[in-house]
């Protein structure tokens, strides 16, 4: 490793760190405030640069949303997921955590992914 690599990584470690309250604001906002959790997500999806930012919302504060709050929020997920190829893109990452969820057709439709019997998402790509 030369002193760039190095370097580069020790200033993307502080940096993270710096702000590390933001990953603690919206998960704290995912568990008590849908309404503005829904805005940053949106804003999220809109400032991601990249597939692999897409996949980070997915798994993370895109997937608590959908598992805490898609019964309230479903009908703008929808609309949302249709006009705004971001937002898709991140949806096919996130998974629903009850497969038995009264909307679970409808998230499933929105390209979630959905927990069978055995545990694994019904649509995992690596699923043997």
């Amino acid at each position: 490793m030369d002193g760039t690599e190095s370097k580069k990584i020790a200033q993307a470690w502080v940096d993270f760190q710096k702000n590390w309250w933001a990953w603690d604001r919206l998960d704290e906002l995912c568990r008590k405030d849908p309404k503005s959790t829904w805005t940053v997500l949106t804003d999220l999806v809109e400032v991601a640069d990249g597939n692999e930012l897409l996949e980070d919302i997915g798994v993370g504060p895109l997937e608590d949303f959908i598992n805490y709050y898609a019964s309230d929020y479903i009908d703008k997920l929808e609309s949302a997921a249709a006009s705004n190829e971001a937002l898709s893109t991140a949806l096919s990452y996130a998974q629903l955590r009850d497969p038995n969820h009264e909307l679970c057709d409808r998230i499933a439709a929105l390209g979630c992914r959905i927990p069978t019997a055995s545990g694994k998402a019904d649509n995992d790509e690596d699923a043997s």
